[in-house]
C-alpha cells in the first residue's frame, strides 16, 4: 500500500503527463487523495478516466454551455469549486452526462464547506446530497431511528482500495514528468542544483 502523499503526487504527475495543466493536475491529486482517505476507490476511478483520454473529455466552462455531454469530472468539480459562491448559480442545473462521477465528490464537499452550500445530485442511477457539515447521503436521504444487528470497526489503518497494476501504470506515467539528470542540467538550474541546503 502507498501513502496518501504518494497517491496524490502520482496522480498529479500522471495528470500532467496526460496533458492537464499543473494547477488542474494538483487539484486532481488532492481529490483522489481525499477519496482514498475516505475509503472510496479514487485511484481506480482516476485510472479509468485516464484510459478514456483526459483531453477527449469536455470541460465545463459555463453552466449554460450547449454541449454538456462527456464531461470531465475534474473540470466539472473545479468549476463548481471556483464558481459556486456566485449566487446566480444557486439553482437547478441539468447536464447530459459525466464520466467517473465519484471524482466530483471531493470538489463539491470542499465547496459546500467553504461556501456553506448544499449540493443535491440526482440521476436515475445515483442520488446524493452534500452539506457544509461534511455530511452526505448516498441514495437514501433518511436515516432510520433504529438499527439492529450492526457492527462498528474502528481502525487507524487505511486499506488499499486499488489494484497494484493501476498504481504501477500511473506511477510509470508520472515518471514522464521527470527531467533526466545530467551535469549540464544541474549547472543550468534544473533539479535541486549543485548544493542541497535543506
Amino acid at each position: 500500500m502507498h501513502s496518501l502523499y504518494e497517491i496524490e503526487t502520482t496522480i498529479k504527475r500522471s495528470s500532467r503527463a496526460k496533458g492537464l495543466s499543473w494547477g488542474v493536475s494538483e487539484e486532481a491529486g488532492k481529490a483522489v487523495r481525499v477519496l482514498e482517505q475516505s475509503k472510496f476507490q479514487g485511484l481506480e476511478s482516476f485510472k479509468r478516466l485516464i484510459d478514456l483520454g483526459l483531453t477527449k473529455l469536455n470541460k465545463l466552462l459555463d453552466v449554460g454551455q450547449s454541449d454538456t455531454s462527456n464531461l470531465c469530472p475534474i473540470h466539472f468539480g473545479i468549476f463548481f469549486l471556483d464558481q459556486s459562491h456566485n449566487k446566480d448559480l444557486h439553482r437547478i442545473h441539468k447536464f447530459k452526462n459525466i464520466n467517473e462521477p465519484l471524482l466530483i465528490l471531493p470538489f463539491l464537499t470542499k465547496s459546500a464547506k467553504n461556501n456553506l452550500l448544499y449540493f443535491d445530485f440526482k440521476s436515475s442511477d445515483l442520488n446524493f446530497t452534500i452539506s457544509p457539515g461534511d455530511i452526505f447521503f448516498i441514495d437514501k436521504n433518511v436515516v432510520p431511528n433504529n438499527l439492529s444487528d450492526f457492527s462498528l470497526t474502528i481502525s487507524a489503518q487505511r486499506k488499499s482500495l486499488y489494484d497494484q497494476s493501476s498504481w504501477d501504470y500511473l506511477y510509470k506515467l508520472s515518471l514522464e514528468t521527470f527531467v533526466e539528470e545530467t551535469e549540464e542540467k544541474k549547472i543550468s538550474g534544473a533539479g535541486a542544483g549543485l548544493t542541497d541546503n535543506d
